[in-house]
């Protein structure tokens, strides 16, 4: 199916799952159409400027059913507010819109991330790697570290860690560690990261990998407790 994009109109297809999403939230929102249990007669004037009696709904000011026949008391019959009909509809339509649009943006970071993605992140990180100012703040942690592993302090240290990646690019010392290899490979324990990134699985914004299309990030950067999305996965939604 296709969406329109409200911000510019464009058509957007949408994805197999996201259509379904979509559907149950549209369901959702149709439910919550006004059903005119409140209403009331009310006076005022019809398409051709003659005077008519209708009722009125006083939750989204529709005008209801067919005209009647003026009551003894219309004199005290309030007039119509069709100024309340008109807020109804821009609130219903802006509800709607909200939901087009927050699919046509998961939509745009799928294909974003299959544009770009991982290979995007692998490149600009491993420029950053190869840069001076990243071998400058390598130096300076291994001289902190006086060459020895920091997270055994047995053995001579070979790579620096990054604790966080909040300051990625210009980090702070202390989110820096060096390690030795076997330390080094205990952190990135294969079980560990995928027990992380397990728990990503089911989000709506997960890729197929371990790459986060919500901050178009590796999910494990995501998941830092100083990352968007934190260690709560505060972003999470459920695919289904």
């Amino acid at each position: 199916m296709r969406l329109i994009d409200p911000r510019n109109g464009q058509q957007a297809p949408l994805d197999v799952d996201l259509a379904k999403l979509w559907a149950r939230d549209y369901a959702e929102w149709s439910r919550g159409e006004c059903t005119h249990e409140n209403k009331e007669l009310r006076r005022g004037t019809n398409n051709g400027g003659h005077p008519v009696i209708r009722n009125q709904c006083l939750d989204c000011g529709l005008r209801i059913g067919n005209a009647v026949k003026p009551p003894s008391n219309v004199e005290e019959l309030a007039f119509f507010d069709d100024a309340m009909h008109d807020a109804y509809n821009a609130k219903r339509t802006a509800a709607k819109e909200k939901i087009d649009q927050k699919y046509v943006e998961i939509q745009l970071r799928r294909w974003r991330a299959k544009e770009e993605g991982d290979s995007y992140y692998r490149q600009a990180h491993n420029a950053y790697l190869a840069s001076p100012e990243w071998r400058d703040r390598r130096r300076l942690v291994m001289e902190r570290a006086q060459g020895l592993c920091e997270g055994c302090r047995q053995t001579s240290a070979t790579e620096v860690h990054h604790l966080s990646y909040e300051h990625w690019g210009h980090e702070f010392l202390f989110e820096l560690v060096a390690l030795c290899g076997d330390c080094h490979d205990r952190i990135h324990a294969k079980g560990d990261h995928e027990a992380l990134v397990a728990g990503c699985n089911n989000c709506l914004h997960a890729s197929k990998g371990s790459y986060c299309r919500m901050f178009d990030m590796p999910m494990e950067m995501a998941l830092d407790p100083e990352g968007p999305c934190t260690f709560d996965r505060e972003a999470f939604e459920t695919a289904n």
